[in-house]
């Protein structure tokens, strides 16, 4: 797990006081935080964290068994509640709209998108499966992760885990 949120979105290396990441950002202003529901991970509790990308550690949001209600809110897609985890990232849409203005949606969902594809090529690279997923009602997703859906919202989840 820690190689998955460190090769998504971890800090590679740091230089003249600046922190570089894993995947490109527009302006580097990195707006995707990352959440992870826990279904069935080794060594850690059944629940709901934030990856604190600066320290390289997981924060626990709340603790209990979400796959039933993530996967609900996903259009009813049972790989969620099946996973071994799911990753759901969220935009902290102030970080580039200062920069950007308007234009700063098209820069967080391209962001998004970078992440998402690194997860799904560490995932491969451990013999893990991926699945990205765009299909799912905002609002319930913001629920599990107590995000407010204004300032902060989901915009993507992927599954991870053994394939069958």
């Amino acid at each position: 797990m820690a190689f998955l949120l460190w090769a998504s979105t971890g800090i590679q290396r740091t230089e003249h006081g600046y922190d570089y990441r894993t995947i490109p950002s527009a302006g580097a202003l990195y707006p995707i935080e990352t959440y992870v529901a826990v279904n069935n991970v080794e060594g850690l509790m059944e629940g709901i964290y934030h990856y604190n990308i600066k320290n390289h550690l997981l924060e626990e949001i709340k603790l209990g068994n979400f796959g039933a209600k993530i996967a609900h809110a996903a259009l009813d897609q049972e790989m969620c509640a099946e996973a071994s985890v799911v990753f759901i990232w969220t935009a902290i849409f102030r970080r580039s709209k200062w920069k950007y203005s308007q234009r700063a949606y098209r820069y967080i969902y391209l962001d998004a998108g970078h992440v998402a594809q690194n997860l799904a090529l560490a995932a491969v690279s451990i013999t893990c499966g991926s699945c990205q997923v765009g299909a799912f009602f905002d609002d319930e997703i913001n629920s599990i992760i107590d995000a407010d859906g204004i300032e902060e919202s989901a915009i993507c989840l992927s599954v991870v885990g053994h394939p069958k």
